[in-house]
């Protein structure tokens, strides 16, 4: 290799590690001394939207998460106010972290709910059916003096399926979850009495 080239290969590489140190100031070392980008009052606001984001989603006190963003927001608020503004702002991305972690958990739990919810008014859906074939084979043949308490005992079944078909239609998955079982052992009774109805044939 001539030394022409040789100097101009190590000008290149010379070149080359300039601008990686410049890069490593102006993107990490200048922002981390708050010198460039957000300023920490910035990041805190930052913080807190991603902390109501993580309260929109979902997430709930006692998330460990969630109780740590809310700590760390608290620490760099009073930081800031002490005059520390590049700890401060550290606080703040640290809080920030614990926020998404919060939004992430609070996300994966609701479709947790969604999809057991579901599953709860779908089995509900499956009962119902049955309930309706049972009146039918329970009222067949039957005068309408006769038919009128089983059709008060079917109605009474829709009603209460249909709470959860609603409460499923407005997202308030926990209420299905919670209120599930109650519903089937009503079902399974309301079922067993027109069973034992149409045996009385």
């Amino acid at each position: 290799m001539s030394p022409l080239l040789v100097r101009a290969v190590r000008r290149l590489a010379g070149y080359a590690v300039f601008l990686a140190l410049g890069l490593l100031l102006v993107f990490k070392v200048l922002p981390a001394f708050g010198i460039l980008g957000p300023t920490a009052a910035e990041e805190i606001e930052r913080t807190l939207r991603s902390l109501e984001t993580a309260r929109f989603y979902g997430a709930e006190p006692g998330l460990p998460s969630l109780e740590a963003a809310q700590a760390g927001l608290t620490h760099a608020r009073e930081l800031l106010a002490a005059g520390h503004d590049r700890r401060a702002k550290q606080a703040a991305l640290d809080a920030r972290e614990h926020a998404i972690a919060a939004q992430r958990e609070a996300l994966a739990r609701r479709e947790d709910e969604r999809r057991r919810a579901r599953q709860t008014v779908t089995e509900i859906d499956h009962l119902l059916s049955d309930i309706e074939e049972v009146y039918s084979k329970a009222a067949e043949g039957k005068d309408r003096a006769a038919t009128g308490p089983l059709l008060a005992v079917m109605r009474d079944a829709r009603e209460t399926g249909a709470s959860l078909f609603l409460a499923f239609e407005q997202a308030n998955f926990r209420k299905v979850i919670g209120e599930a079982q109650a519903v089937k052992t009503h079902l399974a009774e309301s079922k067993a009495a027109l069973e034992a109805a149409s045996r009385k044939k």
